[in-house]
């Protein structure tokens, strides 16, 4: 069977590109991609309801943050974004008629027989587009399940004081590298404060730390956390933030995006695999 006058009849010319045409074209597509990521930061630092959403996306799905710009604004329900080959390493693979999302590709190449890396613009497919064996559900876990993981996986010592001031539920003590925690409060308002006080403990790197240029960070990071567990997060409030960080230049956003970005992913990645750890000993 002749498949020509099916085929010839329906496809398109292939388009032909000079080295430098396809340079221009790639370097346009980049140019739009970062268009897009810095037109994305002002949209969520516009006002309080939109850092939320964008904070919410950031608890549940763990990218680089120009790509968690990216993704939420193509779909707010995004949780793991994959490659098409990421995800066959994975052993999954993409349902039939998917379409992908746009997104930041990292790459590995040969540069005068050395290997370096680089990105592309390219396509990335969320779980839910994906088949393979059935995802188990989340795990669900107690507030004092939460906060005894949380305590384990501080990066620094925690102690209950009497002597915190009106007003503070916990501080992080950067000279004695030492969360002080008021006794007695609910469970949820402990966890939040003592997680709030250990993103301060990760931004305490050298000399030059100030813990009010990380109040903020802090404040959002923590919410990640409790959103993520879902605790109760009535009492957040983003007008503070956005009345700080929302008129300042995209260098400065970013800066502050990408400090959220890293340590609250990093308190859910070792709150996650310490909550990991205690569950296996409970079964074991």
């Amino acid at each position: 069977m002749d498949l020509n006058k099916y085929l010839n009849e329906t496809a398109a010319p292939e388009t032909k590109y000079s080295k430098e045409e396809y340079a221009a074209m790639k370097k346009a597509e980049r140019e739009a991609v970062w268009a897009q990521v810095d037109a994305r930061m002002g949209e969520v630092l516009a006002d309080a309801p939109a850092l939320q959403e964008f904070l919410n996306f950031m608890s549940q799905s763990r990218n680089s943050l120009p790509n968690q710009l990216l993704l939420s604004g193509q779909n707010a329900d995004i949780t793991d974004a994959r490659t098409f080959q990421q995800w066959k390493d994975a052993g999954r693979h993409i349902r039939t008629g998917e379409e992908g999302y746009t997104a930041i590709v990292g790459q590995v190449y040969e540069n005068n027989g050395r290997k370096a890396s680089g990105y592309n613009i390219g396509n990335v497919f969320d779980i839910t587009q994906t088949r393979g064996r059935p995802i188990p559900p989340p795990a669900e876990y107690q507030v004092d399940e939460l906060i005894a993981a949380t305590i384990e996986s501080s990066p620094v010592a925690i102690q209950i004081s009497d002597s915190l001031p009106d007003g503070i539920q916990a501080q992080y003590v950067p000279k004695n590298r030492t969360i002080y925690v008021r006794n007695g409060m609910d469970a949820g308002t402990t966890l939040c404060a003592i997680i709030r006080e250990c993103a301060q403990a990760d931004f305490h790197k050298d000399y030059t730390y100030n813990r009010q240029a990380y109040a903020a960070p802090s404040y959002c990071a923590a919410y990640m956390v409790a959103h993520r567990y879902g605790l109760d997060t009535a009492a957040f409030n983003f007008d503070r933030v956005v009345a700080l960080y929302g008129k300042l230049d995209a260098v400065q956003q970013k800066g502050f995006l990408s400090d959220v970005n890293a340590v609250g992913g990093g308190l859910l990645r070792r709150l996650g695999r310490t909550l990991a750890v205690q569950t296996r000993e409970l079964l074991a």
